[in-house]
């Protein structure tokens, strides 16, 4: 049925299917009178008019030029028994054609669809190839300008301090992770020691120049005893010096970070702070572990690393908003609440610090998160709980009391602690 309801759309064919046959019914009129349809030849010739026909434009066409075709027999009339078996046997012929022409057809639209999502999915392909070939430009940039993280330069940092405490190596290193991080091309590191007429460089990034006290920048760093930047000053007093960042006292030994020169588009704020953090905290380590000794007296069981990192973070708390968290577990004292504190352990970060405080029954969990806001510290508690329930619940349920958070901040060191060690909250 859909081959006898398959029009040809916007009238396809009809003028052929009308043309063809009538141009041949003349040409045979006038060449054979005697037999306009050919019947009586060895071969029907004139069923390829309607078979062509429906080959090409589907049933109806083939049957409107078959119908012109018998109409020879208006003024040629045919014996039955001949014209009968060749009207039948053209009516069959052209429902073949059309069911070949519309399976054709079909074979040649899904054809023409599969290349046309070929094609789409090809171009999409393309462009994602493109995006993806974009994104790894642009990571191998980034991996080029800054293939180490603040946190693991900070770990690497104070680790090698421990080995080797402020020695031209470290400053050296500083200064390459500066390079990387906030995009210092120029850059020295010197040590003025008290009474000293000038500074003496201890580590040098790129083409240094001399020392100039005379610089505006270095002045007035030297004047106000802090670190300086030109963004603080005017720019038309821009001499040698980008920052000026300093360490100490004119009556101790200083240290002064110079930088000469960095990338355009990393004088920024936040390259700055970079900056600054790198520089007080190593310059804070010596001081550090000397102020170390005081709270490791008072509290016996506190880790060096412990109250290293908390006096160093104390003295960064002026300069940066952020500075650090420690994050407080109180337990039940027992075997559940040792069995969970071994567990934590193995989830800490690297730049993170333990100290386990055993006070009036109950075991106090104090873990330092050094440069973590208060986002990261609650990931870093859903991240440690979660862990913990899935292998241990039932020692969780029956141990944890509960957990807090305190920042760091400039006050003491040992006021601070003492309010970390209270168990009341």
């Amino acid at each position: 049925m859909g081959l006898l309801t398959a029009i040809p759309r916007r009238g396809e064919g009809w003028l052929e299917a009308i043309l063809l046959p009538v141009s041949v019914l003349l040409l045979t009129h006038f060449l054979v009178p005697q037999d306009p349809l050919l019947l009586q030849q060895p071969f029907p010739w004139l069923l390829l008019v309607p078979l062509l026909i429906a080959l090409r434009y589907e049933f109806l066409p083939g049957a409107l030029a078959a119908i012109i075709l018998s109409a020879a027999t208006w003024w040629h009339p045919y014996p039955l028994d001949l014209f009968l078996p060749v009207a039948a046997g053209t009516l069959l012929l052209t429902l073949i054609a059309a069911e070949y022409a519309s399976h054709w057809m079909r074979r040649e639209a899904g054809r023409a669809l599969q290349e046309e999502i070929t094609a789409t999915r090809l171009r999409q392909l393309a462009d994602d190839l493109y995006v993806t070939r974009t994104s790894l430009d642009r990571l191998e940039q980034s991996l080029l300008y800054q293939p180490v993280s603040v946190r693991s330069a900070l770990l690497e940092l104070r680790d090698d301090l421990r080995r080797a405490p402020l020695a031209p190596a470290v400053f050296e290193k500083v200064l390459y992770f500066l390079n990387q991080l906030a995009g210092v091309q120029v850059a020295s590191w010197y040590r003025w020691e008290a009474g000293a007429s000038r500074p003496q460089q201890l580590a040098a990034l790129g083409k240094v120049t001399d020392w100039d006290g005379a610089d505006p920048v270095a002045r007035a760093a030297l004047a106000e005893g802090r670190s300086q930047q030109l963004a603080d000053l005017e720019l038309e007093r821009m001499h040698r010096y980008l920052s000026v960042h300093v360490h100490g006292h004119e009556k101790t030994d200083r240290d002064l970070l110079c930088i000469e020169d960095m990338s355009f588009f990393a004088i920024t704020f936040e390259s700055m702070k970079i900056i600054e953090v790198f520089f007080q905290y190593l310059c804070n380590y010596r001081d550090a572990r000397m102020g170390a000794t005081e709270l490791l007296v008072r509290w016996a069981d506190c880790p060096v690393d412990f109250a290293a990192d908390l006096l160093q973070l104390r003295g960064l708390a002026a300069i940066v908003p952020e500075v650090g968290i420690c994050q407080r577990y109180l337990f039940r004292a027992g075997r559940e609440a040792q069995e969970l504190v071994r567990r934590m352990q193995n989830l800490r970060r690297g730049l993170d610090i333990f100290w386990v405080h055993e006070s009036d029954g109950h075991l106090l969990v104090l873990l330092l998160l050094p440069f973590a806001g208060s986002s990261a510290a609650e990931g870093q508690r859903a991240r440690v709980e979660s862990e913990l329930q899935k292998c241990c619940a039932t020692l969780w349920e029956s141990a944890f009391v509960r957990a807090d958070f305190l920042p760091v901040d400039a006050r003491p060191a040992a006021e601070q602690l003492t309010r970390w060690l209270e168990l009341q909250p």
